[in-house]
């Protein structure tokens, strides 16, 4: 159960560069919204991974391939809240 709600906040907080990136960019197409859907699904596949893993597999010990996809998942979301932030400030700028 604490588990899954750790899962679900790292899902909701991956979404939020997204939305950002949405917000900044041209919505011409649906080729921007099936490039963030991709990239979405492949942060997000770690930690989905070990999560399903884990409910599968009990572990008598600690399950650090847990840990591991939680981090590397962690670690994607700030690269993609940068990359959001980035798109953003050159958003800006042009309206200046």
């Amino acid at each position: 159960m604490y588990l899954n709600i750790i899962l679900l906040i790292t899902l909701l907080i991956l979404v939020i560069p997204f939305i950002i990136y949405f917000k900044n960019t041209d919505k011409k197409g649906k080729m921007p919204f099936i490039f963030a859907c991709i990239i979405y699904l492949i942060i997000a596949s770690p930690v989905i991974y070990g999560v399903i893993n884990h409910n599968i597999v009990q572990y008598e010990d600690a399950n650090i391939g847990l840990g591991l996809s939680f981090f590397t998942t962690w670690f994607l979301t700030i690269c993609a809240f940068l990359i959001s932030i980035y798109f953003l400030m050159k958003e800006r700028r042009k309206s200046l």
